[in-house]
């Protein structure tokens, strides 16, 4: 395949897997990212022949213009990620979670370049209750980061210069060479093997849930699938779907020792129960991977020692951001 892709935010947390999945598969890979986060999960794939990976910010026009150059299609996974992160600088949050996408079009419009496929989140669905949600349900958000999300789709979806493909990912969870231990599934097994405790506040509130793999692969997908043009698709796995105590009683069940400790009603009032069928039934697509190989391999990657210390700021976006201070001018 002669094809080549730009991977926005090619080295984090899911785009580093994808990244890898798109090399694997024969295609040539253009990665834009700011590395706020370092560039050590591309350490392994930097030599590849078929990978180019440019420094710059999705919020410049002028790094967006130079990486669509001979670009056939843009996988956009760069933002702000997580409610925390997205609260410190709300006005950084909108220029690179929604005005970043407007440009990100327009570059694709001037390269003409097919194929956009963007990465919003389940969380535009907010304080939903635990009736199944699915693509076309009311939208509830309670956040920032949520409405910059909703911002974006709305653009895309009226935008007619390029074909838009808007993947809405559960809460995702595993192991990754960008690492996170500010996802739900990830910090409790990191607790429970640290603590032996897990604490859960708003025990009874839904998420759904998504193995970062399958996270990557839903991209790679949705990118190739002639049926996808101009979707919303919901990312997960009907069976995916649990509560926070399940969640926590699944981590206690394969961390030895650890118990669950419920705590009072939590102040996030976030919970949504979401339905899959959609990109089940028109791209085919079904997580190979679940919460528990999830908890399996984070707790596996603690126990080897591979991490010092899982409450490095590293591990943390809005921890991360909130120490350095330089990514909020690079706009």
């Amino acid at each position: 395949m002669g094809n080549m892709i730009l991977v926005t935010g090619g080295a984090g947390f899911v785009g580093s897997h994808l990244t890898r999945k798109l090399l694997d598969k024969g295609y040539r890979v253009r990665l834009l990212d700011s590395f706020i986060y370092g560039d050590a999960s591309l350490n392994e794939v930097r030599g590849n022949p078929n990978l180019e990976i440019v420094q710059g910010d999705i919020c410049d026009r002028q790094d967006l213009r130079r990486s669509m150059k001979g670009v056939q299609g843009v996988i956009a996974l760069a933002a702000l990620v997580g409610d925390p992160a997205c609260e410190l600088y709300p006005e950084r949050t909108m220029a690179v979670n929604y005005q970043s996408t407007r440009d990100t079009v327009a570059a694709c419009k001037e390269a003409g370049v097919g194929r956009i496929v963007f990465a919003s989140s389940c969380s535009v669905y907010g304080a939903n209750g635990d009736r199944f949600l699915h693509e076309d349900s009311p939208q509830n958000p309670v956040s920032l980061y949520a409405r910059t999300r909703i911002m974006s789709e709305e653009y895309l979806l009226e935008q007619q210069d390029v074909e838009a493909v808007i993947l809405r990912l559960s809460t995702v969870c595993g192991v990754s060479t960008r690492m996170r231990f500010d996802l739900m599934v990830n910090t409790m097994t990191a607790h429970a093997a640290a603590e032996g405790i897990v604490r859960v506040q708003g025990a009874d509130q839904w998420r759904p849930h998504l193995h970062v793999q399958d996270a990557a692969d839903a991209f790679m997908l949705a990118y190739e699938s002639p049926g996808a043009a101009g979707g919303i698709f919901n990312v997960g796995t009907d069976e995916e779907n649990y509560t926070i105590g399940e969640v926590a009683e699944k981590v206690a069940a394969q961390v030895p020792g650890a118990v669950v400790e419920y705590g009072q009603t939590s102040t996030d009032k976030r919970s949504y129960r979401v339905s899959f069928a959609r990109i089940r039934d028109v791209l085919g697509f079904r997580g190979k991977r679940t919460v528990e190989n999830a908890i399996s391999e984070v707790h596996a990657l603690l126990k080897s020692g591979a991490v010092s210390d899982f409450r490095d700021i590293q591990f943390n976006n809005a921890k991360w951001l909130s120490n350095n201070h330089h990514w909020r001018g690079a706009a």
